[in-house]
């Protein structure tokens, strides 16, 4: 569309009409045209202040707000988030046009763009994709953002850090894997309907790799979408590499074509399994975590709407507390629970949806109009109690108050929304320990983490350990040294069953003797610690030699040069025996 400036004049009037009240039977289309003409005159900060003062005071107006009104007011605060992103980021006016010209189009964008995104990258990509398939892009356009806000960022594609040195690089042309996609999803051959997968779904798809990888597993490897757990042990386990600890690959040019020829470690069964799934535009994530016995890797992958599998892979005996993995879009640490928590029903119903526009509109408030916020917040979890955005800026709203009583009234309530889910709750307590500290509220502080610990279960030893960890820091802060020595010999004897995953509390333990001079008392307690240890877990060489490492640094943080020596000749036959 060509613009005049008689057409940018009458549309910016529009947006005053509307924002002043004047004109009473505005309508969402109406809202999103007087944005793309703040776009176009280049005056976004105006209509972000004309728009979020409309916002008030329509919830000023009444206790209630009908369906209709809601879903224009929400459309309003869509049009005020985009137009904070034009801000960061020229946006072409063709993309403009289009994005506004859906209430739909606006939406997907303003809630899948996250802070650690890159909006200038964004829009250049889907400037790109749009003038590359006029006529397409429209039909995928959840295709569009998600390539965007994944592409957004310079991306290597390693999945895992055993692949070796040699790797094929990963696709760097968002045309190239659009086309690949839309191709695929347009086709028979995508093993998931286009239509099931929104854009948060198909960022976990359009993750960088290599395009020869992508076709090799499209023409290679063929299965069903509710048999797609097959790929995992479809790799032969390569024992030899674990008993030698070559945990990283050796054996040439990292590809799925020789993993399937030669074989694999868990890391490697993960990483075809989850490659090959997102070559068929099958969702996949590759995690992996810590057992008692070892560290491994898995993978999950999308079944259907909600419907994660997530333990495909995971040895069910070993106590994989939790799976880590990292998010595509954001780069930031994800886990297997994040994932149960996004897939929960509730989420997903017609009263989620109005509660998600009372959130859009807390979020447009929150600077502006504080109790607007709050008020918008309170009415999104009134009508979906698992709504997490809403709960968060609740507790922002009454820490800023310093209302703390507020907010330990509304932990309480959050205890019971979100039980099955204790790492929100977790977090949320930190925060609310955090500033109740700062403010000199100690013994608030404790009764908070106290209650938060108290809902964490016997099956989440991870959140356990951490909790016990946090209090051996206060401790250890406090200047206590001989208290915090014992208190840390005293949560390894409790957390001896854990096996490996209490490495890393050995090395604390190791570290604070040393800095405070009980290295003594460390030789008496680790040597034979460690022994029982190595004795009762059938540690991969490797594990057992990182334990020995650490028994070795207390006997040399003792001046024990004998039993010093005595270690290294042991570690060193240990290696020996790895390289054979």
């Amino acid at each position: 569309m060509i613009w005049c400036r008689n057409k940018i004049s009458r549309v910016a009037g529009l947006a005053l009409a509307i924002v002043s009240g004047a004109q009473a039977a505005t309508t969402s289309e109406q809202v999103r045209a007087a944005t793309l003409g703040y776009v176009v005159a280049g005056n976004p900060l105006d209509g972000i202040d004309k728009m979020s003062v409309y916002l008030g005071q329509q919830l000023e107006k009444s206790s209630r707000i009908a369906s209709r009104e809601l879903v224009r007011l929400g459309t309003t605060a869509d049009c005020v988030r985009f137009l904070k992103l034009s801000r960061q980021a020229a946006v072409p006016k063709p993309t403009a046009e289009w994005i506004l010209g859906s209430g739909q189009r606006l939406h997907a964008l303003v809630e899948l763009i996250d802070p650690g995104d890159k909006p200038d990258e964004c829009f250049r990509i889907i400037d790109r994709l749009r003038q590359h398939d006029p006529d397409g892009a429209t039909e995928y356009y959840d295709l569009v953002l998600a390539i965007a806000v994944v592409m957004d960022q310079r991306s290597d594609g390693r999945m895992h850090g055993q692949m070796g040195r040699d790797l094929l690089p990963a696709e760097k042309d968002p045309v190239k894997v659009y086309d690949y996609f839309k191709a695929l999803y347009s086709s028979s051959a995508a093993k998931i309907d286009y239509r099931k997968l929104g854009a948060g779904e198909l960022v976990f798809v359009v993750v960088p790799a290599p395009m020869a990888e992508w076709e090799w597993a499209r023409d290679q490897v063929d299965g069903s979408l509710g048999g797609w757990d097959k790929k995992y042990s479809d790799i032969e386990y390569d024992h030899s590499r674990l008993n030698g600890s070559r945990f990283s690959w050796d054996s040439g040019t990292y590809t799925l074509r020789d993993i399937a020829a030669r074989g694999g470690i868990c890391v490697d069964q993960a990483y075809f399994a989850v490659l090959t799934a997102r070559a068929h535009g099958i969702p996949a994530l590759y995690f992996h975590g810590s057992g008692k016995s070892a560290n491994h890797a898995w993978f999950a992958y999308m079944k259907g709407p909600g419907d994660w599998v997530l333990d495909v892979g995971r040895y069910q005996g070993d106590s994989y507390t939790t799976g880590y993995a990292v998010h595509p879009q954001t780069f930031r640490n994800m886990t297997d629970h994040d994932v149960e928590y996004a897939s929960e029903r509730s989420l997903h119903s017609v009263d989620a949806a109005q509660a998600g526009i009372y959130v859009s509109i807390a979020e447009v408030l929150l600077d502006r109009d504080p109790e607007g916020a709050l008020r918008c917040a309170r009415l999104a979890r009134g009508l979906s109690g698992k709504m997490l955005r809403a709960w968060q800026i609740e507790q922002e709203m009454l820490l800023r108050q310093k209302d703390y009583d507020g907010v330990v009234e509304l932990f309480a309530e959050k205890k019971d929304a979100f039980r099955r889910y204790p790492d929100i709750l977790v977090e949320s307590a930190r925060l609310i320990e955090t500033a109740l500290r700062k403010d000199g509220h100690e013994a608030e502080a404790d009764e908070v983490m106290r209650s938060a610990a108290a809902t964490v279960g016997d099956d989440r030893d991870d959140l356990s350990r951490a909790f016990e960890r946090d209090r051996i820091g206060q401790i250890i802060d406090s200047g206590d040294m001989k208290k915090a020595r014992k208190e840390l010999e005293q949560m390894l004897d409790d957390q001896k069953g854990e096996g490996n995953k209490i490495t890393g509390l050995i090395e604390q333990y190791v570290k604070v003797t040393k800095e405070s001079g009980q290295t003594r008392e460390a030789v008496k307690f680790l040597e034979g610690y460690v022994e029982d240890l190595v004795e009762e877990y059938d540690f991969p060489p490797a594990y057992e030699e990182r334990l020995l490492g650490l028994l070795l640094a207390v006997y040399q943080n003792d001046g024990d040069t004998k039993e010093a020596e005595k270690l290294k000749t042991r570690i060193e036959r240990l290696r020996l025996e790895q390289n054979t």
